[in-house]
């Protein structure tokens, strides 16, 4: 009983620490058995190591190593339990290394193990002989075993759960979640550092039910964890949410809440879960809601671009068709004029509705680019009011122009854009106006730091409803009715308010239902320099008869057109079906003039002119290359230009741009001869 007792005594002292219970064991036992070395070791396969030690001189240091097989202990895990022996020299084992080593006469040990493994040994030693071990001792080593066995399992059980709690903290950390508890028989909460962190509370913050549920968002938010909370605790239904809170600081954040309720027997004890920070998640998601309605938006705009593109080209390509089929068998000169004009307006209208479309195509793609010269601003009113009056001749309608900008006013900026936004509007404005006028007012302003071009487009038309100008300025809006209805792609005034905008301008509208549309425009405009004009006299000989000319083209029907147009300036050309073709012509024959379309196969236009330049094949001041592309872009435009090209001419073309290119040939002839 003295043997329990003092075992008791040290062992369920709550005074000592695991380190000085391990000491003061090791002393008991060197007492109790009599012997002069205590040793508590951890065995790793063939590994001996000394986790503590008790020794005369303390010479033996925990962390020390020795080969198992050089230890008594390996006779003691070998036989599984407690084993001891006295007068080793005396013994069948006196050569082992152990006695050869150290002289070791009595031993005592038993084998440590945690479950059904073995952790180590705990043994006692002595250089001197002792009695022989009765079973009191064996029991006694059996219990110091079991003892360390259990507060070794107890330390690895606790070291292993602090691990595996410092893992669960940077988990938490990294992966932004929390966890959480409810007491519902103590009324208490508990929440992790991580969803304190969330709630950007203090890490001494003591939550409770009330306080818990007021952090959540005030609305949708508040009320989903209520009745979350609610069900669970009534009918064990599991949740998972993501709703918003707002922290102890004012930030209003998106969180997922998990949550399930335990319970013993039919009474819900505890409520327990996870509490992530998802804002970061829960923007990307809003913004890939936002890509994919624009997506979605954008191929709806697509789909509706093709359908209302495929209906408008109808109407112009019926009138081309029909205007030339019924050509073959007339012969009125005057019907068939007739007929002529109408096929050509319809190929007008048809070329019109293709640049819009390729406009909306470069801004959607935000390829669009100004191509800003100088010229003079007065005279782009006065073109499109040339171009405009006769349009207005058979209506009921009345064209007004009011331009008192100066005429000596040089501005460097688009012009071809310019007159594109104000001719939308006046076809726009004479298309909805049945009676009445129609008013286009311009002037020059000036501010701090630039001058201001004003455009004023007004009419006497139907005018919009209100509804209708929230949308006004949307790709395919159009307000029709049953009694008017008019065409068109519904992308004119898309592209006139991205132009002014692109032009760093402004565009506002005023509108009432039959009382008819005013746009005002403001476009800041730099000032531009004086330009020599080119003075073509319009009596001027454009008989062509003296040029040698040579027309490239792989396209059958463009070589006819292209001969048929120039026939007409009574020149017979030449033709080339590709870059090559026209190379090997022009090393046997001398041309003045050559129109050079661009894409072929074998060898395109621009290489076919850098050949006939650097060859000197074709120099500069004896050959006027023209440009004749579908190719519209200013990159083309420029890669004609670096390659040697005099002229630029764009597809579908038209006699006057033919004739101007004869005139500058026949100009750059006279000039270098």
């Amino acid at each position: 009983m003295n043997f329990l007792r003092r075992f008791h005594d040290i062992v369920s002292s709550q005074s000592l620490d695991f380190e000085n219970k391990i000491d003061k064991l090791l002393i008991f036992g060197l007492e109790v058995f009599d012997l002069e070395l205590g040793i508590i070791s951890k065995v790793d396969e063939s590994t001996y190591t000394v986790l503590y030690a008790i020794t005369p001189d303390n010479s033996l240091l925990p962390g020390t190593v020795f080969d198992l097989n050089g230890t008594y202990c390996v006779h003691t895990l070998s036989a599984g339990s407690a084993l001891a022996f006295h007068k080793t020299s005396q013994s069948s084992i006196a050569n082992h290394p152990c006695y050869k080593n150290f002289q070791l006469e009595s031993y005592i040990g038993a084998p440590i193990k945690i479950g059904d493994e073995i952790f180590g040994t705990v043994n006692f030693s002595s250089t001197k002989d002792s009695l022989a071990f009765n079973d009191d001792a064996y029991d006694y080593i059996e219990l110091f075993a079991q003892w360390l066995g259990s507060e070794f399992a107890s330390s690895l059980a606790k070291n292993q759960l602090i691990k595996n709690s410092n893992t669960l903290l940077k988990l938490e950390n990294v992966a932004n979640i929390g966890t959480w508890e409810v007491d519902l028989i103590e009324n208490k909460i508990y929440w992790s550092e991580q969803t304190k962190r969330i709630h950007q509370v203090s890490n001494d913050y003591q939550p409770f039910m009330e306080g818990a549920l007021e952090f959540y968002k005030e609305g949708s938010s508040r009320q989903n964890i209520s009745q979350a909370v609610e069900a669970a605790i009534e009918k064990g239904e599991k949740w998972n949410l993501n709703l918003q809170i707002v922290t102890a600081k004012n930030q209003t954040l998106w969180i997922s809440t998990f949550g399930e309720a335990e319970f013993d027997g039919d009474q819900c004890i505890r409520l327990f879960g996870t509490f992530q920070d998802v804002t970061e998640s829960m923007m990307l998601r809003e913004e890939l809601k936002q890509k994919q309605a624009e997506a979605e938006r954008l191929l709806e705009d697509r789909s509706m671009l093709f359908a209302k593109i495929s209906h408008e080209l109808r109407t112009p390509l019926n009138g081309i068709t029909g205007m030339l089929t019924t050509l073959i068998d007339e012969h009125s000169e005057k019907i068939r004029a007739e007929k002529i004009k109408i096929a050509l307006r319809s190929a007008d209208i048809l070329l019109s509705i293709i640049n819009e479309v390729l406009d909306f195509s470069k801004i959607n793609h935000g390829e669009l680019k100004l191509e800003p010269t100088n010229f003079l601003l007065k005279t782009i009113f006065t073109d499109l009011t040339s171009l405009y009056t006769p349009l207005f001749k058979n209506t009921q309608v009345t064209l007004h122009v009011d331009n008192t900008i100066d005429n000596n006013c040089w501005v460097f900026t688009d012009n071809t854009r310019l007159s594109q936004i104000v001719s939308n509007l006046l076809s726009n404005a004479l298309k909805f106006t049945e009676n009445g006028s129609v008013t286009l007012k311009t002037s020059i302003s000036q501010n701090k730091t630039n001058q201001i071009l004003n455009i004023e487009v007004s009419d006497t038309g139907r005018g919009m409803s209100k509804a209708f100008l929230q949308s006004l300025f949307s790709p395919f809006s159009q307000e029709i009715d049953a009694k008017n209805v008019k065409g068109g792609t519904g992308l004119g005034l898309a592209i006139v308010k991205e132009l002014v905008e692109y032009m760093g301008g402004k565009i506002k509208v005023n509108s009432a239902l039959n009382k008819g549309t005013t746009f005002l425009l403001s476009i800041p405009i730099e000032a531009g320099q004086e330009q020599e004009q080119e003075s073509i006299k319009s009596n001027l000989d454009t008989n062509g008869s003296q040029l040698s000319v040579l027309v490239v083209d792989d396209n059958d029907i463009n070589r006819l057109v292209l001969h048929a147009s120039l026939d007409k300036l009574t020149i017979k050309a030449d033709c080339a079906v590709d870059g090559h073709d026209a190379v090997l012509k022009c090393r046997q024959k001398h041309y003045d003039l050559i129109f050079m379309d661009c894409v072929m196969p074998i060898l395109d236009g621009f290489e076919a002119t850098k050949q006939l330049r650097s060859e000197s094949i074709c120099p500069h001041e004896e050959t006027y290359i023209v440009a004749l592309t579908a190719n519209t872009s200013s990159q083309d435009k420029l890669a004609c230009k670096q390659a040697g090209m005099d002229m630029f001419i764009s597809k579908p073309f038209k006699l006057p741009i033919l004739e101007k290119a004869v005139i500058n040939a026949l100009a750059h002839v006279a000039k270098n001869n």
